[in-house]
């Protein structure tokens, strides 16, 4: 009897995982000196963005006075301090901002997960609860209140979700990443930043961590030397440099001269190749151009056996062929000089890089921070202080006006000027006709409305910024009600809501990246607990490795408000009977409600053991009664 063909999965023929750049760096070179070119090229194109910030960072946290003089190769507070002059300065700058990130962080949201199909909703609260234990070791809302600040004074915020080794824990860790250490497609114009196809990082590593993220084997070790041989910067650890002033990064040069420069780069590059669709068993999957032979004899062999087995042609399941151009991500870690110290296909289900972006208002592809459109408004502020004081310190206060013939003989100008400054001091002389006697002389300051002048700037300030009034937490005027208040608040903060609004399209971004490297590499069961919750839930990953989820940045669970409200409607469904008092504690946000729950459990043990026990002695009764009789 003829053994039956069978007809094999594609991963047996084709279907495993494609790495162009496995397959790549056989034969091509070592170095890549010409992608490094091209990412100077784009570090160069956000040169002004790093002034800018620059500029920007020194009028929130440090010195107004830092611009170069008009003129005067100095800068302003050099020029005025040369001239005797005190540079003062009023920071409002810093208490908008600070007023503008305090809104941010008095929304307390956090990110949930919506299973697209509706059969699977129990797995989307699953991934959420788990996205949100992530959320909590990652410390975010800590992070994202820094990412906010940034993306005030900067108009960028920027981030790195990886799966990563740390602390003696594998997981996914998502970190703040400083926009000066950055390069990106300088030709982006969607402000969803969809049409990005290089990103990359530069990172300043010492020799242990060199060593312990490219040495897989003991060999590299020597290969690693070989190709930092030019790098002579790390022998001399005691050279003078200002390790703290990142502000101004070359991009060949390391802050630290302690360190070893490296630059992490992702690009986004394109082949021809073939999609398949194997409808034997549903599966999609690509292949090489030189790989087209084996789905074309695995067609011919499914055809033959079909036939034989009295299927038509046209009905038997082939794999079906189509050419395309495939745009996939890959990234390479690069020396100054060029070499290739690691590269590969992007590792992630997600298929891209993992950083996540957002520039603002990205209006044209331009970048500009909230902090930029107030700082002509506080420069003209500093000036009006400074020409204040300089008023102030010119006028006359209490000179006196002394006629040298006046001067007693035998007394010296000194012993004068002491007596007549001197408590209860006295001065004998003989007065002379026609000469007046000595006076002190104190003018009144000229009102040129440089007072009115810093008042209506600040005005200014907070109009342009859109952070004034109710927002900023002021008392309200005698006789403002509560519900004009709130609406005084919630007008005040309609300007910001752009900005807040791109910085939650940010947030959702990075919890899709942390969901899809949470679904990849999570793969072992695991229970889940969020701090300060008592909901927990196991992860399982068979269920959820399939699934798309939707994600949504919601008002968190741990806000006052949120819990006040949760409270009073689960103490309303108590009370009218819909819920149990057990029910009422397990879902409310009390603080002894655990403590009670076990003693209600403890309570409910005791007396279902006294009820046993009672029914025990009943049921033994009767047997008592009956054994006399017998």
């Amino acid at each position: 009897m003829k053994e039956e063909r069978k007809i094999y999965p594609l991963s047996k023929i084709g279907g495993k995982k494609i790495d162009s750049v496995e397959k790549r760096k056989e034969s091509e070179s070592k170095t890549n000196m010409q992608l490094l070119q091209k990412c100077q090229s784009e570090w160069y194109a956000l040169s002004q963005f790093r002034e800018d910030r620059a500029r920007a960072s020194r009028y929130v946290y440090g010195d107004q006075w830092g611009d170069k003089a008009d003129g005067a190769n100095m800068t302003e507070r050099q020029y005025i301090e040369k001239r005797g002059n005190a540079a003062l300065q009023n920071n409002l700058i810093r208490r908008l901002v600070n007023n503008i990130v305090g809104t941010y962080t008095k929304q307390q949201t956090e990110p949930r997960c919506s299973a697209r199909d509706r059969d699977e909703q129990r797995v989307g609260e699953m991934m959420s609860i788990t996205l949100q234990y992530n959320w909590q070791s990652n410390k975010m809302p800590d992070i994202l209140s820094t990412m906010f600040e940034e993306f005030c004074v900067s108009g960028m915020a920027i981030a790195r979700t990886s799966w990563d080794y740390r602390n003696g824990k594998k997981d996914s860790y998502t970190d703040l990443i400083n926009p000066n250490y950055i390069f990106f497609s300088s030709g982006m114009i969607d402000p969803r930043h969809t049409d990005i196809d290089l990103i990359g990082q530069i990172h300043d590593i010492s020799y242990k961590e060199l060593l312990q993220k490219f040495t897989h084997k003991p060999s590299d070790i020597n290969s690693l030397k070989a190709k930092f041989s030019d790098n002579t910067h790390h022998d001399n650890l005691n050279q003078s440099t200002d390790k703290h002033n990142i502000d101004y990064v070359d991009f060949y040069t390391p802050v630290d001269q302690d360190k070893y420069r490296v630059y992490e780069i992702w690009n986004k590059e394109s082949k021809s190749r073939y999609r398949c669709h194997d409808r034997l068993n549903a599966e999609l999957y690509k292949i090489e151009l030189n790989e087209i032979d084996k789905v074309l004899e695995e067609n011919k062999a499914r055809i033959k056996q079909g036939l034989e087995q009295g299927i038509p042609e046209n009905e038997v399941p082939t794999i079906s062929i189509e050419y395309f151009i495939d745009n996939y991500w890959c990234y390479c870690f690069l020396t100054p000089t060029g070499e290739i110290l690691e590269e590969r296909e992007t590792p992630y289900w997600h298929k891209s890089h993992p950083y996540t972006i957002k520039l603002y208002p990205f209006v044209n592809g331009e970048i500009h921070s909230v902090v930029a459109d107030v700082i002509d408004s506080q420069r003209y502020i500093n000036r009006m202080i400074t020409l204040n004081d300089f008023i102030i310190k010119s006028g006359a206060k209490g000179v006196l006006m002394v006629d040298e013939r006046h001067i007693p003989d035998g007394m010296s100008k000194e012993d004068f000027m002491e007596q007549w400054t001197s408590v209860d001091g006295v001065i004998f002389y003989t007065a002379k006709n026609g000469i007046a006697p000595p006076q002190q002389i104190s003018k009144n300051l000229t009102n040129i409305g440089t007072q009115d002048v810093i008042k209506m700037q600040a005005q200014f300030m907070e109009e342009i910024s859109g952070v004034h009034g109710a927002s900023m937490g002021k008392t309200p005027y005698s006789g403002t009600s509560a519900a004009l208040y709130a609406q005084q608040t919630a007008n005040a903060s309609t300007s910001l809501m752009n900005l807040l609004l791109k910085f939650t399209s940010f947030e959702e971004d990075i919890a899709t990246k942390s969901v899809k490297v949470i679904q990849q590499y999570y793969t072992d069961k695991r229970r889940v607990k969020i701090a300060g919750s008592r909901n927990v839930v196991e992860y399982n990953p068979q269920s959820v490795s399939d699934v798309e989820f939707d994600l949504s940045i919601e008002q968190s669970a741990s806000t006052p408000v949120y819990r006040m409200v949760v409270n009073d409607m689960l103490k309303e469904m108590w009370q009218n009977g819909s819920i149990d008092v057990k029910m009422y504690l397990k879902h409310s946000a009390l603080p002894f409600a655990d403590t009670l729950i076990e003693d209600i459990e403890e309570r409910e043990q005791q007396a279902q053991a006294q009820q046993a026990q009672i029914m025990e002695q009943q049921a033994q009764q009767p047997q008592q009664q009956v054994m006399p009789q017998q």
